[in-house]
């Protein structure tokens, strides 16, 4: 089991370590918001997401997997206004520390960045900064080892894959307080659920660990209950044009 232990806390700004048996993971600084470390998978965004960051704040995460792996980084969403990117922007690193080496740089709203990014090693740096303006959502990203090259992120919807059937591979971390799911089983979910967060309230996979999901997409249905499961609450919705559920071991939950 992972322990947390306080380092230092000063006027905006603390460190926090978490050590376990695969390495440790640590963020620092007075702009970070929702943030789960796993060991395998995780996820995290700008402090207020997705609201607007404050201004004038700054959050390093350190991220590490297994020696051996390296890291799968996929950014759901950049939303950065500020045209200053000398004072706004995401940053990736390979490596932490001072021995660090920069992998991209994302600023004022980039989105022909790329969406998913690929260390050279098991350990990543991620940087998050803002500048005196703070007209923009953030961002918000998940990360996995290599090893699951499906990995999808909390963000991502039933209805953004066409495939009858699919399976993904879920982060750590896609409990949030944003994001709607509508729908429960054994019915299933409207097709503009979350998908990983209604993995959670389906039992299927773990917000501590992540995991894969098997997914089936089929025709919509006129009304979707609403229920509480897995500290997840779902909405009731009206009809959409497909559902999906989940499957395990053959069986549909």
């Amino acid at each position: 089991m992972d322990a947390a232990l306080m380092l230092g806390r000063g006027t905006g700004l603390f460190f926090i370590i978490l050590f376990s048996a695969r390495g440790s993971r640590a963020q620092k600084g007075d702009g970070c918001g929702h943030t789960v470390l796993g060991t395998g998978s995780g996820s995290l965004a700008s402090l207020g997401y997705p609201f607007s960051y404050p201004t004038d704040s700054v959050c390093e995460w350190e991220i590490s997997v297994s020696v051996g792996d390296t890291l799968l980084l996929r950014v759901a969403e950049l939303d950065i206004h500020s045209q200053n990117c000398q004072v706004s922007y995401l940053r990736l690193f390979n490596g932490i520390g001072g021995s660090r080496t920069e992998i991209i740089k994302l600023c004022h709203g980039d989105v022909s960045g790329p969406r998913m990014v690929k260390s050279d090693g098991h350990q990543v740096t991620v940087q998050f900064m803002s500048g005196p303006q703070n007209h923009g959502r953030g961002f918000f990203l998940s990360y996995a080892s290599s090893q699951q090259q499906d990995l999808i992120t909390c963000l991502d919807k039933g209805n953004d894959f066409t495939e009858a059937e699919f399976s993904k591979f879920c982060p750590a971390g896609c409990l949030t307080d944003f994001g709607e799911v509508s729908g429960t089983i054994p019915h299933g979910y409207r097709d503009s659920s979350l998908l990983c967060l209604s993995g959670i309230h389906a039992g299927v996979v773990s917000n501590v660990l992540g995991g894969a999901v098997s997914v089936v997409s089929s025709k919509g249905i006129p009304h979707y209950d609403s229920s509480l499961a897995n500290n997840v609450t779902s909405v009731a919705g009206n009809l959409s044009p497909s559902l999906f559920t989940f499957k395990t071991s053959g069986e549909f939950v």
